[in-house]
């Protein structure tokens, strides 16, 4: 007898069930990590071979309820399976029980997510050459990273204290930019373009200096990680003020993928209007 006959269709998901929709979210997310081709469909499709009871449609929203899980724990999920809640108690049991299982993911995950090496390229990029639309946004270009893992707060939290991932993606952005306006024909202007982080320190509220074709200055804030777009990043007040102050000039370019397919998507102007900002370090003394 097939060990999954006992699902039957509108009942509760049986624990053979729930445990093999588990497996293959998390097999999903090591291919990622190791760079294995495969598609969502063809994952759906096998599973519902082998779990007659189940549509398409349901398999993928116990993959949504995963994502929600993950995301409730603060742990790296893929992204493309938008959280979604009101789950069975005992599917999150399961997955639960595989975080905790998973010791060899959780290293591969910290390793792809510190490395300070932006992917192969056959040719040299421009920055248009690598824009997106930012996440959820209903204009502009709707291609997307092909990294698809999505990073959690604590990941944010890597990114931020990792300087050799944060100066690899500001070098890298500061190259764009001077490609960018040789390809327009400001060659004077793409040789004005500086690295300001390393050239005059990190204190001054960007990290690239460069210019729009009509020679008007953008200061641009470089924020990098090798998760996908949607991952959070954080933002100092200090960064945040400078924005504000210098809104007309100010652009933060989002570096995602940045090991294995980089792009950028741009928030211009002050960030507490592009962005919605979450408290989410705090400073205490003693009371």
């Amino acid at each position: 007898m097939d060990q999954f006959a006992s699902g039957q269709t509108g009942k509760p998901w049986t624990t053979l069930e729930i445990e093999a929709v588990v497996a293959e979210y998390f097999d999903m997310l090591r291919k990622q990590l190791r760079g294995e081709r495969y598609t969502k469909v063809d994952v759906v499709r096998d599973l519902r071979a082998r779990l007659p009871a189940r549509s398409p449609g349901s398999i993928e929203l116990k993959f949504q309820n995963i994502s929600a899980i993950l995301l409730e724990e603060d742990a790296d999920r893929i992204g493309g399976y938008a959280p979604m809640r009101n789950y069975q108690r005992e599917l999150r049991d399961v997955v639960l029980d595989r975080l905790a299982g998973e010791h060899r993911l959780g290293e591969a995950l910290v390793g792809y997510g510190s490395s300070p090496l932006v992917a192969a390229q056959t040719r040299r990029l421009a920055t248009d050459d690598v824009l997106v639309s930012p996440p959820n946004a209903r204009v502009g270009r709707s291609d997307r990273s092909r990294v698809d893992i999505v990073g959690s707060h604590r990941s944010a939290l890597l990114d931020f204290r990792l300087k050799q991932l944060g100066d690899a993606g500001e070098e890298w952005v500061a190259d764009l930019e001077r490609e960018r306006l040789n390809r327009v024909g400001r060659p004077d202007l793409a040789e004005r373009v500086e690295w300001t982080a390393k050239e005059r320190g990190d204190g001054l509220g960007y990290d690239v200096k460069s210019f729009y074709p009509d020679e008007r200055l953008r200061l641009i804030e470089v924020k990098t990680t090798n998760y996908a777009a949607a991952t959070p990043f954080l933002i100092t007040r200090a960064e945040v003020a400078f924005s504000e102050r210098s809104a007309d000039h100010y652009s933060l370019y989002r570096v995602h993928g940045f090991a294995r397919d980089p792009r950028i998507y741009v928030l211009d102007g002050c960030v507490a209007l592009s962005a919605r900002l979450v408290p989410s370090v705090f400073e205490g003394t003693p009371i």
